[in-house]
């Protein structure tokens, strides 16, 4: 068998009729961590905290509706009746607060349990629930990584560099983590994609 004239493949011939089956080399992992609550961007643990103080109030409120324990029918339907009004009120506060903020507040809640991983071939953010990937990026699209300043556990804010243009950038072209443990690592990592 020859190869065409245009191609520059070399020819390959087939010595058996069996099928050959492309044996897929697992990938090498460079970096895998889990940042968890440390990775929250900054000012998402306050926004967590405010968020939490408010289940005070409401928590008084109820301790005060519920405390002694109604012992008649219209006491019981009395408290009823504000705790519905307590929890319609807070649900109204809270909807009003995060419609305009739901991929963030997404974000949020999925930050800690997201798994970075860097291996030979590409760079990958995953669920311990989910079989896909939430993110991939291919290492042919990375130019490299960026360091800060790192904590003395070894905690730092670390950058993706990638190439001009790329959908995942941002306006400059990078990927940006405010906190990683191992960021050393992690930009060591990004290094063998340049």
């Amino acid at each position: 068998m020859k190869a065409p004239g245009d191609s520059r493949l070399p020819a390959v011939r087939a010595t058996t009729a069996e099928r050959r089956y492309a044996v897929r080399t697992p990938e090498e992992v460079a970096y895998a961590r889990r940042p968890g609550l440390g990775a929250l961007p900054e000012g998402g643990g306050a926004v967590l905290g405010f968020a939490g103080l408010q289940l005070v109030p409401i928590g008084v409120l109820l301790w005060a509706i519920w405390w002694p324990a109604p012992r008649t029918t219209s006491g019981e339907l009395f408290a009823i009746g504000c705790t519905v009004l307590i929890a319609v009120l807070a649900l109204t506060v809270l909807w009003f607060l995060v419609r305009q903020r739901m991929e963030f507040i997404r974000q949020l809640f999925l930050i800690p349990f997201i798994r970075l991983t860097v291996t030979d071939r590409r760079v990958m953010w995953t669920l311990p629930w989910r079989a896909e990937p939430l993110l991939e990026i291919d290492g042919m699209r990375v130019r490299g990584g960026l360091l800060g300043e790192p904590s003395p556990r070894g905690w730092a804010p670390a950058a993706i560099l990638l190439f001009p243009g790329d959908p995942a950038g941002d306006e400059h072209g990078m990927i940006h983590f405010d906190r990683l443990p191992d960021a050393a690592r992690f930009v060591d990592a990004l290094a063998r994609f340049a």
